[in-house]
C-alpha cells in the first residue's frame, strides 16, 4: 500500500509494467528484467526474507521505510489469506531457526507438516520482525525509518508527512486518499486459542520493535 502511494507521488518514477507491481519490483531488482527508466524508484522488498543482508551490500543513498504491523493482524493473514506453500516458504526462510526443542525435532523428522500452522505463522513473524534489530544496528537513522501500521492509517495527517520528509519528497494532502483502514480489524478475527499463542510468542518481539518506531 505505502509503496504504491509513494510510487505514484510527484517526483517518483513509475516502473510498473505487469499485473503485479510487487513482482515487477522483484524482477527489476533481481536483474531478471532490465529497465531504461531513470529517476527515483520505490521498491517493496519484503520478499527478501533470509536474504535481507543484501541491504548492507549497497552503499547508495537510499531511504528505507520499514512498516511494522501488530502480530495479530499479520498472523491472521498468514493463517487465512496465504496459501499453504507460501507460508511454508516464509517459515523455512525466517521462522524455522526459532523452533523450540520439541518442535525442532518434529520439523527435522516430518518437515513442515510436523509444525502446526499457527506456530509456523508466529515464528515466521518473529523471524521477519527480528531482522529489524539487525538493520537498526547497521543502517543510519538517515537511511532507515520505522513506522507502525496502525498508527499510520489511524493518523495519516501526522504520520504520512513524516514519511515524505524522510524520503525527501514533497508531500501532498491528496496522498492520504489512497490509504484506508479496511484491514485494521483482522486482529479481532483470531480464535481465543490463536490469540493466546500470538500473545505469548509474538507480542514481546512486537513490543521490542515498537520501541524503534521513529
Amino acid at each position: 500500500m505505502l509503496a504504491r502511494v509513494i510510487t505514484l507521488s510527484d517526483g517518483m518514477t513509475n516502473y510498473w509494467f505487469g499485473k503485479d507491481d510487487e513482482l515487477d519490483a522483484a524482477l527489476i531488482l533481481s536483474g531478471e528484467v532490465e529497465t531504461d527508466l531513470t529517476g527515483r524508484f520505490c521498491f517493496q522488498t519484503t520478499y527478501l526474507n533470509e536474504c535481507y543482508h543484501e541491504y548492507f551490500e549497497h552503499n547508495g543513498d537510499y531511504r528505507m521505510v520499514w512498516v511494522l504491523r501488530n502480530p495479530f493482524s499479520v498472523v491472521y493473514s498468514l493463517l487465512y489469506n496465504w496459501r499453504r506453500w507460501t507460508l511454508n516458504e516464509l517459515f523455512r526462510a525466517c521462522g524455522a531457526d526459532l523452533l523450540d526443542e520439541d518442535l525442532s525435532w518434529r520439523y527435522q523428522r516430518f518437515g513442515v507438516i510436523g509444525v502446526p500452522r499457527i506456530f509456523k505463522a508466529c515464528l515466521a513473524y518473529n523471524g521477519k520482525v527480528s531482522q529489524l534489530f539487525d538493520l537498526t544496528g547497521k543502517l543510519s537513522k538517515q537511511s532507515l525509518m520505522v513506522v507502525e501500521y496502525d498508527e499510520l492509517v489511524n493518523d495519516l495527517q501526522k504520520q504520512l508527512p513524516k514519511i515524505y520528509r524522510h524520503i525527501e519528497i514533497d508531500y501532498r494532502d491528496q496522498y492520504c486518499e489512497h490509504i484506508h483502514q479496511n484491514s485494521t480489524g483482522k486482529k479481532n478475527q483470531l480464535t481465543d486459542k490463536e490469540q493466546n499463542i500470538v500473545k505469548r510468542l509474538c507480542v514481546p518481539v512486537y513490543e521490542q520493535a515498537k520501541r524503534i518506531v521513529n
